[in-house]
């Protein structure tokens, strides 16, 4: 073979490698080549796309923050001098100051900027484990001294000092007050992202995601990555391995899985619609161990995570709902031999059902199967609970289920519902209480603080004292948190806002009974 015919078949054969090559690379964007599409102006779908990507990125940036949390604060930065982010001497070899070049938080996120409760306020919504531990916004000189601080840097290299206005470890969500004063930043510079309209993700749907991997934000330039909507309702597995995420909301199943994976930092960020529509808020804490490291998720604006934002920006306790149900999962075989005519594969089951309970109250008895809850079909216990934790304390909701004892046969009714204990309270946060302290007293339902729970009753027809102010009418005659009221003046109270309705008019002294018998007169 002469040497010109052997370079023409080695060119021909490269250049075809590199058409199967290419034609590989454009399927596996989802675009095909063969032929190529045109769209009614003539254009390349994969410019298109292309287009749409950038367009969606350019829109959204400006509103993604990186945050940086540090154990200590340098010398110049905000609350030590008048001179903000003094740059550090040559000779430090670690530089502590988030205006160097080089540098490190010990901790790193990401966080998005929303509106606060008035239109003009700017605040930051982001993981509570980007967060956790940073100081309060309420807290004393001397409690902050002892927090590691939070620092924000905007799109535009602007940084601020943040601290935190409310906190839920169970959704993992927070939200942040930014000193915007100090940094000399206007708020109406600062563009939000609207998280309360988007409509419900779907499986297949591309999204686009933004964050600070590594920390790499300095410049404030968010990262960019994207990808395909893989699954929904997912719950990160093996979760029962960590004892963080056996806490959370994610281990009912309600995170979105995406097929790319979301590296160190970039919790927090805003997931995105190809229409810039914010869809979910995407965390790396999900994906913590096992074989879910390959994958993202994020947590879905769907109405339990709306809800929880709403009550957090307002500075509020994140509150669930309770049915008083210890559930399990009925096996689909177990589910068929019942004969009901639900037609769906499984259900949970009440394997218990606490007396006095909102269950209990309703009707409901140990055995009994649910099949639905508020319209919204039941296949699981994480259902159940997931399903009945969108609802806050107090909504009435219609259950439909199968008795198995006695009376046979489908059953619906309704019941109101308490409030799902918080089994460890140091990690909430709220800086404006939910129910307004009366006389030095702040009260919860009874099954709000599991510390309070007696195993024999837990559900009283009470309410718990939570907290007593110092130097409060309250504290002046003795009563401590943990004691249960039952009356107020005679009137019987069972919830927070029957507590608040029966002593808003009172004035002069005024009787309380105390579930165990006692009585105390408490002045103003």
């Amino acid at each position: 073979m002469s040497l010109h015919i052997f370079i023409a078949d080695r060119f021909r054969a490269v250049r075809r490698a590199h058409r199967i090559a290419r034609f590989l690379v454009v399927i596996g964007l989802g675009i095909s080549l063969l032929p190529v599409p045109r769209s009614a102006n003539g254009q390349d779908p994969a410019i298109l796309l292309e287009n749409s990507l950038i367009k969606v990125i350019e829109q959204a940036e400006p509103s993604v923050v990186s945050i940086a949390k540090v154990r200590s604060a340098p010398e110049g930065t905000f609350g030590h001098s008048n001179r903000p982010f003094a740059p550090p001497s040559p000779q430090d070899k670690e530089p502590d100051d988030p205006e160097h070049p080089d540098f490190q938080p010990n901790n790193f996120g990401t966080g998005i900027l929303v509106a606060g409760t008035r239109p003009s306020d700017r605040l930051v919504l982001t993981n509570y484990h980007v967060v956790q531990g940073g100081p309060v916004h309420s807290s004393t000189a001397d409690e902050e001294s002892r927090s590691p601080l939070l620092y924000v840097r905007f799109a535009d290299r602007r940084i601020c000092q943040a601290s935190i206005i409310a906190a839920d470890p169970r959704s993992d969500l927070a939200v942040l007050h930014l000193n915007l004063a100090d940094a000399k930043i206007e708020p109406a510079d600062l563009k939000t992202l609207d998280w309360t309209t988007a409509p419900p993700i779907r499986k297949g749907q591309l999204v686009v995601m933004l964050g600070n991997p590594y920390a790499l934000a300095h410049d404030g330039s968010s990262s960019a990555s994207w990808g395909m909507v893989s699954n929904l309702a997912r719950r990160p597995l093996p979760w029962s391995g960590d004892q963080t995420l056996r806490s959370m909301m994610y281990r009912l199943g309600n995170l979105i899985q995406i097929d790319g994976r979301l590296n160190l930092g970039t919790s927090g960020g805003p997931l995105l619609s190809l229409k810039g529509e914010l869809v979910g808020l995407t965390s790396s804490m999900a994906a913590i161990e096992g074989y879910e490291k390959s994958a993202g998720f994020a947590i879905p604006f769907d109405d339990l995570t709306r809800r929880a934002v709403r009550s957090l920006i307002a500075g509020h306790e994140v509150e669930y709902g309770m049915l008083g149900i210890s559930p399990i999962t009925i096996l689909p075989s177990n589910f068929r031999a019942l004969n009901t005519t639900f037609k769906q594969a499984s259900a949970a089951q009440a394997h218990t059902v606490a007396p006095n309970s909102p269950a209990g109250r309703a009707g409901i008895i140990a055995d009994d199967v649910i099949v639905s809850v508020g319209g919204i079909a039941i296949y699981s216990d994480s259902d159940l609970m997931r399903i009945v934790g969108l609802h806050p304390p107090g909504d009435e909701v219609e259950i439909v289920g199968w008795h198995t004892r006695h009376s046979i046969g489908p059953f619906k009714v309704k019941a109101i519902l308490g409030k799902w204990p918080v089994m460890d309270d140091e990690g909430i946060i709220e800086t404006v209480p939910r129910y307004a302290p009366w006389r030095g007293i702040t009260v919860d339902y009874p099954t709000g603080r599991r510390r309070y729970h007696r195993v024999d009753d837990p559900y009283r027809r009470a309410v718990v004292i939570t907290k007593v102010s110092p130097d409060s009418a309250a504290q002046s005659v003795g009563i401590q948190a943990g004691v249960f009221i039952s009356e107020v003046n005679r009137i019987s109270v069972a919830t927070p806002a029957e507590f608040l309705e029966a002593t808003k008019q009172l004035r002069g002294p005024v009787e309380l009974r105390l579930l165990d018998g006692g009585k105390i007169m408490i002045g103003e």
